[in-house]
């Protein structure tokens, strides 16, 4: 029994939501079911942006971040985690206004550092060279989570499965992973782009089966396995019936729940606001 919802949990609940649950198929050991295992992990990861894109339309403080970026050469890289931005301020605690490229500075001209343009994932200054210490204020957005088999593992290590993990520096930093295999929790300090996770205080090994936890508050974990049921049975070929609207229902009014025991509000409006599934 896992401690948290970690993506092995869910991906275990999600394969028994749509009758095709095995060990085998859970561990990737059999690939002849109806839904591949990364097919299901797409869909557990729309269901948690769905769950996310609700709750920061009723609580978007519990997203809130705030950091500084060192500017190189009027570049400002943004964190893994960035969603929206809030504000962009400069030395001096100025707000910085975004502009659109009709509005760019011409060739001969300087520039102006309270200005800037999104190019991926960077803001660019319209004043060129610029190397001071900005704030931004944003709202994160939750990183992707993912099941699979360490190829590697040791004293406070772990490589997570190639087949699943991003390839991306510091993109898992500071999210709990759950090793099933030696049922144990522990926090992600660092992350390299070649899939090498530095973990706080436990041991992995080769062939250990692990699970993510996903970065948005824990009292909606639940959710996340039975919307990633309803959207695969909404959206795949192979499903054998469409989600009914009682376990749509059910779904929305459990959300109403969470939503309320975790602002501690008693707000009527609550369930208006997610009745919302075209």
């Amino acid at each position: 029994m896992a401690t948290y919802e970690n993506c092995y949990e869910i991906l275990a609940n999600v394969r028994q939501g749509l009758n095709e649950y095995s060990t085998a198929l859970l561990q990737g050991t059999d690939a002849t079911g109806a839904y591949l295992n990364s097919f299901l992990i797409k869909a557990i990861n729309r269901s948690v942006r769905h769950i996310y894109g609700l709750l920061l339309m009723r609580m978007p403080e519990i997203f809130y971040e705030s950091i500084d970026l060192v500017g190189v050469n009027s570049v400002f890289t943004l964190p893994w985690d960035f969603g929206r931005c809030l504000y962009f301020k400069d030395e001096n605690g100025l707000q910085v206004f975004r502009i659109n490229p009709k509005q760019l500075k011409l060739a001969n001209e300087t520039g102006n550092d309270r200005l800037y343009y999104q190019s991926g994932q960077t803001f660019v200054l319209d004043k060129d060279g610029v190397t001071k210490t900005y704030t931004l204020q944003y709202y994160r957005k939750p990183r992707e989570i993912h099941a699979g088999k360490a190829s590697t593992g040791g004293s406070k290590s772990i490589t997570l499965d190639a087949a699943f993990a991003k390839k991306i520096a510091d993109y898992y930093n500071g999210m709990l992973y759950e090793n099933v295999t030696k049922d144990h929790i522990d926090t992600i300090t660092d992350y390299t782009a070649a899939r090498v996770a530095t973990i706080a205080a436990e041991t992995a090994a080769e062939n250990d089966y692990y699970g993510i936890v996903s970065d948005i508050p824990e009292p909606f974990h639940h959710l996340i396995a039975p919307k990633a049921v309803h959207l695969v049975k909404n959206d795949s070929p192979v499903a054998q019936e469409k989600p009914t609207g009682e376990s749509l229902n059910e779904w929305t009014a459990n959300l109403s729940e969470a939503i309320q025991s975790y602002s501690g509000s008693d707000d009527g409006d609550v369930e208006d606001l997610f009745l919302d599934f075209d």
